[in-house]
Protein backbone atom coordinates (compact mmCIF):
# COMPACT_ATOMS: atom_id res chain seq x y z
CA UNK A 1 0.00 0.00 0.00
CA UNK A 2 1.19 3.44 -0.74
CA UNK A 3 0.99 6.19 1.75
CA UNK A 4 -0.26 9.53 0.50
CA UNK A 5 0.79 12.71 2.23
CA UNK A 6 -0.99 15.98 1.75
CA UNK A 7 0.78 19.30 2.00
CA UNK A 8 -0.29 21.52 4.92
CA UNK A 9 -2.10 24.25 2.90
CA UNK A 10 -4.27 21.68 1.15
CA UNK A 11 -4.88 19.91 4.43
CA UNK A 12 -6.11 23.16 6.05
CA UNK A 13 -8.42 23.91 3.11
CA UNK A 14 -9.96 20.48 3.21
CA UNK A 15 -10.16 19.74 6.92
CA UNK A 16 -9.89 23.13 8.60
CA UNK A 17 -7.11 24.60 10.68
CA UNK A 18 -5.89 22.83 13.75
CA UNK A 19 -6.21 25.02 16.81
CA UNK A 20 -3.05 25.83 18.60
CA UNK A 21 -3.21 25.30 22.36
CA UNK A 22 -3.84 28.54 24.28
CA UNK A 23 -0.99 30.04 26.20
CA UNK A 24 -1.32 29.86 29.97
CA UNK A 25 -0.30 32.64 32.34
CA UNK A 26 3.19 32.32 33.64
CA UNK A 27 4.03 32.14 37.31
CA UNK A 28 5.08 35.81 37.46
CA UNK A 29 1.87 36.94 35.76
CA UNK A 30 -0.22 34.94 38.25
CA UNK A 31 1.62 36.52 41.20
CA UNK A 32 1.09 40.01 39.77
CA UNK A 33 -2.61 39.29 39.22
CA UNK A 34 -3.02 38.06 42.82
CA UNK A 35 -1.26 41.18 44.16
CA UNK A 36 -3.49 43.50 42.10
CA UNK A 37 -6.70 41.73 43.13
CA UNK A 38 -5.62 41.77 46.79
CA UNK A 39 -4.86 45.50 46.61
CA UNK A 40 -8.29 46.18 45.11
CA UNK A 41 -10.04 44.15 47.83
CA UNK A 42 -8.14 46.04 50.54
CA UNK A 43 -8.95 49.42 48.95
CA UNK A 44 -12.66 48.58 48.66
CA UNK A 45 -12.75 47.36 52.28
CA UNK A 46 -11.04 50.57 53.45
CA UNK A 47 -13.57 52.75 51.65
CA UNK A 48 -16.53 50.67 52.84
CA UNK A 49 -15.55 50.53 56.51
CA UNK A 50 -13.91 53.92 57.14
CA UNK A 51 -15.51 56.19 59.74
CA UNK A 52 -18.45 58.26 58.62
CA UNK A 53 -17.49 61.83 57.68
CA UNK A 54 -20.99 63.34 57.82
CA UNK A 55 -23.82 62.59 60.22
CA UNK A 56 -26.94 60.79 59.18
CA UNK A 57 -29.48 63.16 57.66
CA UNK A 58 -31.78 64.63 60.34
CA UNK A 59 -35.48 63.90 60.11
CA UNK A 60 -38.13 66.57 60.51
CA UNK A 61 -40.95 65.09 62.57
CA UNK A 62 -43.25 68.09 62.42
CA UNK A 63 -43.66 71.80 62.98
CA UNK A 64 -46.15 74.13 64.56
CA UNK A 65 -46.51 77.80 63.70
CA UNK A 66 -47.30 79.49 67.03
CA UNK A 67 -47.61 83.05 65.74
CA UNK A 68 -45.81 85.51 63.49
CA UNK A 69 -42.79 85.61 65.79
CA UNK A 70 -42.45 81.97 66.83
CA UNK A 71 -42.42 78.48 65.30
CA UNK A 72 -41.78 75.15 67.01
CA UNK A 73 -39.99 72.40 65.06
CA UNK A 74 -39.66 68.74 66.12
CA UNK A 75 -36.63 66.98 64.70
CA UNK A 76 -34.93 63.61 65.15
CA UNK A 77 -31.13 63.79 65.07
CA UNK A 78 -28.84 60.79 65.26
CA UNK A 79 -26.18 61.24 67.98
CA UNK A 80 -22.56 60.14 67.63
CA UNK A 81 -20.49 58.33 70.26
CA UNK A 82 -17.25 60.22 69.60
CA UNK A 83 -18.07 63.58 67.99
CA UNK A 84 -20.44 66.48 68.60
CA UNK A 85 -23.19 66.87 66.01
CA UNK A 86 -24.29 70.38 64.95
CA UNK A 87 -27.47 70.91 62.94
CA UNK A 88 -29.26 73.84 61.34
CA UNK A 89 -32.99 74.13 61.99
CA UNK A 90 -34.90 76.78 60.10
CA UNK A 91 -38.37 78.11 59.38
CA UNK A 92 -39.33 79.32 55.93
CA UNK A 93 -42.19 81.47 54.65
CA UNK A 94 -44.52 80.68 51.76
CA UNK A 95 -41.84 81.87 49.27
CA UNK A 96 -39.20 79.52 50.82
CA UNK A 97 -37.29 82.46 52.30
CA UNK A 98 -35.69 81.72 55.67
CA UNK A 99 -37.56 83.62 58.40
CA UNK A 100 -36.18 81.77 61.44
CA UNK A 101 -32.83 80.07 61.99
CA UNK A 102 -30.93 78.36 64.78
CA UNK A 103 -28.03 75.97 65.21
CA UNK A 104 -28.47 73.02 67.56
CA UNK A 105 -25.55 71.12 69.12
CA UNK A 106 -25.77 67.54 70.36
CA UNK A 107 -22.73 66.61 72.46
CA UNK A 108 -20.94 63.31 71.95
CA UNK A 109 -22.36 60.52 74.09
CA UNK A 110 -20.38 57.26 74.48
CA UNK A 111 -23.59 55.47 75.51
CA UNK A 112 -25.63 56.75 72.55
CA UNK A 113 -27.07 54.29 70.07
CA UNK A 114 -26.24 55.69 66.60
CA UNK A 115 -29.28 53.87 65.19
CA UNK A 116 -31.77 55.54 67.54
CA UNK A 117 -32.50 59.22 66.85
CA UNK A 118 -32.78 61.76 69.63
CA UNK A 119 -36.01 63.75 69.37
CA UNK A 120 -35.77 67.48 70.02
CA UNK A 121 -38.42 70.20 70.08
CA UNK A 122 -36.86 73.50 69.05
CA UNK A 123 -38.47 76.93 69.42
CA UNK A 124 -37.50 79.32 66.64
CA UNK A 125 -37.90 83.07 66.74
CA UNK A 126 -39.18 84.20 63.34
CA UNK A 127 -39.26 87.58 61.60
CA UNK A 128 -42.67 86.90 60.00
CA UNK A 129 -45.21 84.11 59.93
CA UNK A 130 -43.65 80.84 58.83
CA UNK A 131 -45.13 78.36 56.35
CA UNK A 132 -42.89 75.45 57.38
CA UNK A 133 -40.07 74.40 59.66
CA UNK A 134 -37.41 71.76 59.08
CA UNK A 135 -33.93 70.49 59.92
CA UNK A 136 -31.68 71.57 57.09
CA UNK A 137 -28.22 70.01 57.51
CA UNK A 138 -25.91 68.44 60.10
CA UNK A 139 -22.12 68.13 60.46
CA UNK A 140 -19.56 66.80 62.93
CA UNK A 141 -17.44 69.18 64.95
Amino acid sequence: MTEVTVEQPLHDDRYGRVREPKRRLGKTAKIIAVVIVSALVIAIAFVAFRPQTTPTTPKTLGYSVVDSSSTQVSVAIFPDQDRDVHCIVQATNEYEAVVGFTEVAIPADPNADPNSPRQMDIDLATTQIAASGHADACWFE
